[in-house]
């Protein structure tokens, strides 16, 4: 996104702007616009305030340094990222606005082009990347300093939209650049839009409208939706819920692969008293939307196979930062070939 009010960044990830409830002046960062929040579960409406895959993007004159202020609605911290390379510690973030001073390290500046071919593979290192971490909603005030927003040549050339549960949003996962979303895009070279929605990925008719009107996204993925098995939906009405999606999404982008994603292990299938039948149930339906869907572009990946359960955190159903990668691993390997095609 650009904003008049933010002309020198790129506002990634971001779809509207508004006012911030905990402090004073600057734009609290959407990724959906309030019309569609509004259309949400209560949940959702929460989710989807929180940063997961926002970004704060720009580069820097020759030697500048550029402050930007940034607020958040409660204790959370903002990853500095200049391309694909991240700088060690992070910026704390509370309601109390504070600026970060920023400018381009000098190891960088002297970066050999041909002793690091890949480095500007996907981002080219002269782009700063603010990357926020999900815990709380965030706003920007200011940014001072001579800075531009990113050419197009300076990052990726095609988009990833992920939607999903907490899983997608990253939520066990030791930082943000960590999640299996944040992790496929790296290994394939792609910009990753995130609308993972914790506990509130219920597949609802506004998500399916929303993603399917978007025209920023070549590929997406959906993974469906452990939030509607552990809330008490009927296997039915997740059939409905996910076939309205898929369908939808799927035919307003022909040319575009989607992804459906089927459940990751988690304690249904692995708790002495878990319910395996009505995992396999959701397992099943999610295959029957896909089977289902009139258009060709729609593919299935068996979330069951893509990470083992010693890659689940203690709580039997968010990967660890191991699941993560074991993800990324596998559906990077189900999406590289139909980015191909």
């Amino acid at each position: 996104m650009m904003s008049d009010s933010y002309p020198a960044v790129t506002l990634h990830n971001v779809a509207e702007l508004a006012d911030p409830a905990w402090t004073d002046g600057g734009s609290e960062l959407r990724r959906v616009p309030n019309a569609v929040a509004d259309e949400l579960n209560v949940a959702a409406r929460d989710r989807i305030r929180h940063p997961a895959g926002i970004e704060v993007r720009f580069v820097p004159e020759r030697g500048e340094t550029v402050r930007v202020t940034l607020s958040a609605g409660g204790e959370t911290v903002v990853c500095e990222f200049w391309g694909s390379f991240q700088r060690a510690d992070v910026h704390e973030l509370g309601p109390e606005p504070v600026t970060l001073e920023l400018a381009r390290p000098d190891a960088l500046a002297a970066l050999d082009p041909e002793a690091a071919p890949d480095a500007g593979d996907a981002f080219d290192p002269r782009v700063c990347r603010l990357r926020f971490e999900p815990w709380a909603p965030v706003a920007i005030h200011d940014v001072r300093g001579a800075c531009r927003p990113p050419d197009a040549g300076e990052v990726p050339a095609t988009r990833y939209l992920a939607y999903g549960t907490s899983i997608t949003e990253g939520a066990a996962a030791s930082a943000t650049h960590l999640t299996y979303v944040s992790r496929v895009a790296r290994d394939l070279g792609l910009d990753a839009v995130n609308l993972g929605m914790s506990g509130s990925a219920y597949c609802e008719p506004a998500v399916a409208r929303h993603v399917a009107a978007r025209d920023d996204w070549d590929v997406a993925t959906l993974a469906l939706s452990v939030n509607m098995a552990n809330r008490g939906f009927t296997v039915d009405q997740f059939r409905e819920r996910a076939a309205n999606l898929v369908e939808t999404v799927a035919g307003a982008h022909p040319d575009d692969p989607v992804a459906c994603v089927t459940l990751f292990p988690y304690h249904a299938d692995l708790r002495t008293d878990g319910n395996r039948k009505r995992a396999r149930a959701y397992r099943e339906a999610l295959e029957d939307a896909v089977d289902d869907c009139s258009t060709g572009n729609v593919a299935l990946v068996d979330g069951s196979e893509l990470l083992a359960a010693t890659g689940l955190s203690t709580d039997l159903l968010h990967p660890g930062d191991a699941g993560m990668e074991a993800i990324a691993d596998g559906l990077g390997s189900r999406l590289r070939p139909l980015l191909a095609e």
